[in-house]
């Protein structure tokens, strides 16, 4: 038998995992640029590449591409979301069910969309721009050639998988 989750729950658990993730990512975009490659799927073992990350309109090889044009190319900006929105897109990623609740909040992939600004260059006079960014997060599963969330369940919950971010003009 399977265990499905409630629409009430799946609206919850995209919501909650959508505004921790949201916190995370753009601190790490901003202070922690370092850090970047580690909040997407890595590239699988076998050579297929599930990752699609599209930055103004270029689709790069991978994240550590990203995390580095971000560490050497991009001037001091500091990002902010505005607007957050969560959906459950796959309910069902592994097509044998879940047999609990815990195992069905880590079967499914979410939409996030996100529309903010980033302030370019200087701190407080710099140019802003508006910004759209798209995910796809699946869960952070070692299964899929991901780090895990590790023995206390305490690292990161979601990874991209697919990001389309963009400058609005």
């Amino acid at each position: 038998m399977t265990y499905s989750l409630s629409e009430t729950d799946k609206t919850k658990l995209a919501t909650e995992a959508a505004e921790s993730f949201v916190d995370l990512y753009y601190t790490a975009i901003n202070a922690a640029r370092h850090t970047l490659k580690d909040f997407y799927l890595p590239s699988s073992p076998s050579g297929g590449q599930l990752l699609r990350i599209i930055y103004n309109g270029e689709l790069l090889q991978d994240a550590k591409v990203l995390q580095e044009r971000f560490e050497n190319e991009m001037p001091w900006c500091h990002y902010e979301a505005q607007s957050v929105n969560a959906h459950v897109m796959n309910p069902c990623i592994d097509p044998n069910g879940s047999k609990t609740k815990k195992e069905a909040e880590r079967n499914l992939s979410l939409l996030v969309q996100i529309s903010g600004y980033v302030r370019l260059v200087e701190r407080k006079d710099g140019p802003i721009r508006a910004i759209s960014d798209n995910f796809v997060l699946v869960p952070n599963k070692e299964g899929v050639g991901a780090k895990g969330t590790g023995i206390q369940d305490q690292g990161k919950r979601w990874v991209i998988q697919s990001q389309n971010f963009r400058y609005v003009v």
